[in-house]
């Protein structure tokens, strides 16, 4: 009877880091989560920027900090956007509805991109 209080302190006590160590968790991926949406939410609004039917990677770098490219532009891609090749090989990009006309190969009006 002696080993049983033991064994079941050992129990509990593991029993309860895990429980604590599956809520820590729980709120890790909830918090990166938000992030992650904030993050599309954002990238969605910059590209629907009267004007600008296409944005520059870097310019679109520069105003969602803390990510890697990588990451960038997988936001990109659920936030709805497509990567174009700018006139001097820049990565560009756009939102599929408004740059359309670009997969269908028609020459698009307003074809203004950012240069900053």
């Amino acid at each position: 009877m002696a080993m049983e209080a033991p064994v079941t302190t050992a129990l509990v006590a593991g029993v309860v880091s895990l429980i604590t160590s599956g809520v820590v968790t729980e709120l890790q991926v909830r918090l990166e989560n938000r992030t992650l949406f904030q993050a599309e939410r954002v990238a969605h609004e910059l590209l629907m920027t009267p004007g600008w039917d296409l944005r520059s990677f870097d310019a679109i770098k520069r105003r969602l900090g803390g990510f890697e490219d990588d990451e960038i532009r997988k936001v990109l891609i659920r936030a709805g956007a497509l990567q174009f090749e700018g006139k001097r090989g820049q990565e560009r990009w756009g939102l599929l509805e408004r740059n359309r006309h670009r997969l269908e190969g028609k020459p698009g009006e307003g074809e203004q991109t950012d240069t900053d």
